[in-house]
């Protein structure tokens, strides 16, 4: 496996713990924060590989933050974390550039499956649960 620089975006700063923790035992590098805004400056001025961002913030929103990465940052992919698990939200995510939609919480092999999908090396052995508009039954932005 190949050690990450990942960005982890929250207002959740249990969660932003326990991610941190996760990620480093896998041998990542994690910078954490819980301000959307924050995380465009950290983006800016670092060389992560992955984003994880959370879907709903206060201030700024994931979506929003997701739409700047994908202005300034287009090479670097991000991965939505939500605690809503609806297609819409999925489908959301995914229109806006996510790479995946994960829903919290997370689980462990997942999230590294996740990471190493994202930054094109094989994940190990399992399944990836993740949410995309086929999957969720999403036909042309439409719900069945």
């Amino acid at each position: 496996m190949m050690r990450k620089h990942i960005l982890v975006v929250d207002d959740d700063a249990a969660l932003l713990s326990l991610l941190k923790m996760r990620l480093e035992s896998a041998g990542h590098l994690v910078d954490t924060t819980e301000d959307g805004w924050d995380g465009l400056t950290r983006l800016e001025y670092g060389d992560h590989d992955v984003v994880l961002l959370d879907y709903n913030m206060p201030g700024i929103t994931g979506l929003t933050v997701l739409q700047h990465i994908q202005e300034r940052h287009p090479s670097v992919p991000v991965v939505m974390m939500t605690g809503q698990p609806s297609s819409e939200v999925a489908a959301h995510a995914l229109a806006a550039g996510a790479r995946a939609c994960l829903v919290k919480p997370v689980d462990a092999v997942e999230l590294e499956q996740t990471v190493q999908c994202c930054v094109g090396t094989p994940a190990k052995s399992g399944r990836i649960k993740r949410h995309d508009t086929k999957s969720m039954g999403m036909r042309q932005g439409k719900d069945r």
